[in-house]
């Protein structure tokens, strides 16, 4: 017979370790997903929304534990891009990493054939090389108090819409071709809603007001797309990256920047893209 001590002990560690069990069973199905500017209609329930990756984003998430991480948006220029070998070390590290839409897709394509998943129109159009500029995907955002809203229209998101236009016969080749030309020729941060009524102007002329509410009408957020479209994919079915044959490379770069000094990597921070509530944004730790 077993005290009753014993057994109330017994009974205690039990829970503890199914408790732990379902805790980690929980995290394995759990979705890190990156996102900023990029607009969703729909957040699966499994899916924890962070602000967009940035250098160390994804060592953190593997860190927290995640095994499927899903990039769409990510910082640059004035803040450290997310690094391509931390995206190995998760690979690596037995996480399915998955990218589309915008620095997603833009990691994907350099990264498939490391195992990285891409999904979407970008990541294709990136991968067989008929998008080749960065700038295709930059826009100018709001900072994480106003929720990330994107200042400046993607220049994708342009091309897409167009060709559209043109596929639907509201617009020629020719008149693509030459809006095309005029917003590619900006910066990002100049091709604003207003740059592309602008271009439209130089384009059409007196019919240019019709045209350009014919483009609004029409206009296609192909980046969201890709968006939702790797997330209900990942959220209902499981997503297999290939086989890692290759080996990590640990250099002391790697060893001093993620390892040594990690302490410097800032925690990544969940928000919730339909919040209009800045508070809503907290350090990972308090999830």
């Amino acid at each position: 017979m077993i005290p009753s001590g014993h057994r109330a002990q017994h009974g205690s560690a039990a829970t503890w370790f199914d408790s732990s069990l379902v805790r980690w069973e929980r995290r394995l199905l759990e979705i890190c997903v990156f996102v900023g500017p990029t607009r969703l209609k729909k957040i699966p329930d499994r899916a924890h929304i962070f602000a967009p990756a940035a250098l160390g984003s994804v060592f953190r998430a593997v860190q927290a534990g995640y095994k499927l991480i899903c990039i769409i948006d990510g910082h640059f220029g004035n803040m450290p891009s997310v690094w391509h070998k931390e995206i190995l070390f998760a690979l690596k590290s037995g996480a399915v990493v998955c990218g589309s839409s915008s620095m997603g897709a833009l990691r994907a394509a350099e990264l498939h054939a490391f195992g990285m998943v891409g999904f979407g129109f970008v990541y294709r159009a990136f991968r067989r090389g008929a998008l080749q500029d960065d700038d295709e995907v930059c826009v100018l955002h709001a900072v994480p108090e106003l929720h990330f809203g994107a200042l400046s229209e993607a220049m994708v998101n342009i091309r897409y819409s167009l060709r559209e236009m043109r596929h639907r016969a509201l617009i020629d080749r020719k008149s693509e071709v030459s809006i095309t030309s005029s917003l590619k020729a900006l910066h990002f941060s100049k091709r604003t809603l207003a740059a592309v009524q602008s271009a439209f102007e130089q384009t059409f002329g007196t019919e240019a007001a019709a045209k350009f509410d014919l483009y609004e009408r029409t206009k296609v957020d192909i980046k969201a797309m890709d968006a939702e479209l790797m997330l209900s994919t990942v959220s209902s079915s499981p997503v297999i990256s290939k086989s890692h044959t290759w080996t990590f490379p640990a250099t002391n770069h790697w060893l001093q920047q993620f390892l040594a000094q990690h302490s410097d990597i800032p925690p990544i921070r969940r928000w919730h893209p339909t919040s209009e509530r800045s508070h809503e944004l907290n350090p990972l730790a308090s999830r």
